[in-house]
């Protein structure tokens, strides 16, 4: 091979490694790739920092100023579950038992959700009630009313500490696994809890879990 070839051969040689450095530089630093592990996010005025393995969604990982962010986080420890895997042989009921999945939003002028079991849900409620593990009270809403279907479990005596409404169990079951929906307002923010029935006994666990990971996560 003589010097002009040899020379040339470097050359493309050179190029070509300077192009893949180039690509593999700007899919690292490109928008919308946080390099660290964690996202600032905006809500309303609330900002914060979250690890981005606690969200649920790629187009939130990028950070900025949100309408809403969706977060999954794992029972009992709480330790991020946003891209929500099974173990080996686990099946989707077993997933669904261990995770607590929490949609987040700017804090607004609705009715505070300590006030919605007494104010809201009250007058929708059948007169009555059933003890539940964990000490919860559960009352089924009324047929024709707008949670038909559903029932409340509230933490005495008026659900201001924690309340829940979940879907009752069908009379066909539909493969789909029951949830519940709980609600809090913390640091001002609205935050929606949806998790598995099988969790409504250890219902302070999953409220403290919760608010401690907003306490991490505020900046």
């Amino acid at each position: 091979m003589n010097n002009r070839v040899l020379t040339a051969v470097v050359t493309l040689l050179a190029l070509a490694t300077l192009t893949l450095g180039a690509v593999v530089v700007y899919a690292l630093m490109r928008p919308g790739r946080p390099a660290s592990g964690v996202a600032r996010v905006g809500l309303g005025a609330t900002r914060l920092v979250v690890p981005t393995d606690y969200m649920r969604f790629d187009g939130d990982r990028g950070g900025g100023d949100l309408d809403r962010l969706d977060l999954a986080a794992r029972f009992p420890d709480f330790a991020p579950a946003g891209r929500v895997a099974l173990r080996p042989g686990a099946d989707i009921q077993e997933r669904t038992d261990a995770t607590v999945f929490l949609s987040l939003t700017p804090g607004d002028s609705s009715l505070a959700p300590e006030d919605r079991p007494i104010r809201l849900y009250a007058r929708f409620l059948d007169p009555a009630e059933w003890s539940h593990p964990g000490g919860l009270i559960m009352r089924r809403f009324q047929p024709g009313s707008p949670y038909d279907g559903e029932e409340l479990y509230i933490a005495p005596p008026e659900g201001r500490a924690f309340f829940a409404r979940c879907s009752r169990p069908a009379d066909k079951p539909d493969g789909l696994p029951n949830a519940c929906i709980s609600e809090m307002r913390v640091n001002g923010l609205n935050l929606q809890l949806r998790f598995s029935p099988a969790l409504l006994g250890e219902w302070e666990r999953v409220a403290e879990g919760v608010r401690g990971l907003m306490r991490g996560f505020a900046r």
